[in-house]
């Protein structure tokens, strides 16, 4: 009878073994394999965008099919006038056909430098839109071609009292654009 009880006893402390192992096992060790699993495909994609990119920053130099490769991205114009009212119109056309209301568009300043590859033109645009029409305002500009940077987003509601006609949203947001420099 003793023994018995002893096997039982064992099979018991087995078996409790068992369930905590397997508790630990998926409660613990699989999902942290798991979040690595992501976090090195994520590190993998990563860098492959950072090969990409050395890639057409490398492209940026040499001449011939990688020059045309980055025209598609890069703002028109043979001067920064030329690109900066390029800009304005084609941010114009994007807005109105997003149903919003371009208020003011101001070209911002930068600071030239040197070494830069790329001259960037950005404008400060101010927008009253509604919601819809700010979602495809910025879906449009992201997914434009030549290559369009937002950036320092400001959205704030409107007073019912105000006087400008529009959506109930008041905007502003950066936009920027990149031109080859002039030689």
């Amino acid at each position: 009878m003793m023994a018995h009880n002893t096997m039982r006893a064992r099979a018991c402390a087995a078996g409790l073994l068992l369930a905590a192992f397997l508790l630990l096992w998926f409660g613990a060790v699989a999902p942290y394999r798991e979040a690595l699993s992501r976090s090195q495909q994520e590190l993998e994609e990563i860098a492959l965008q950072i090969q990409n990119y050395r890639r057409v920053a490398g492209a940026g130099g040499a001449e011939g099919g990688a020059r045309e490769e980055l025209n598609p991205l890069l703002l028109p114009g043979k001067t920064r006038a030329a690109a900066a009212a390029y800009l304005q119109q084609r941010i114009g056309g994007l807005i109105s056909r997003s149903n919003a209301s371009l208020l003011s568009f101001e070209l911002i300043s930068a600071e030239k430098q040197e070494t830069m590859l790329l001259e960037p033109l950005t404008g400060r645009i101010r927008v009253t839109a509604n919601t819809q029409a700010l979602r495809a305002m910025l879906h449009a500009m992201e997914a434009e071609r030549p290559l369009l940077l937002l950036d320092n987003l400001f959205v704030r509601a409107r007073s019912n009292l105000d006087t400008v006609p529009g959506g109930n949203l008041d905007i502003q947001l950066d936009v920027s654009g990149y031109r080859e420099p002039a030689p």
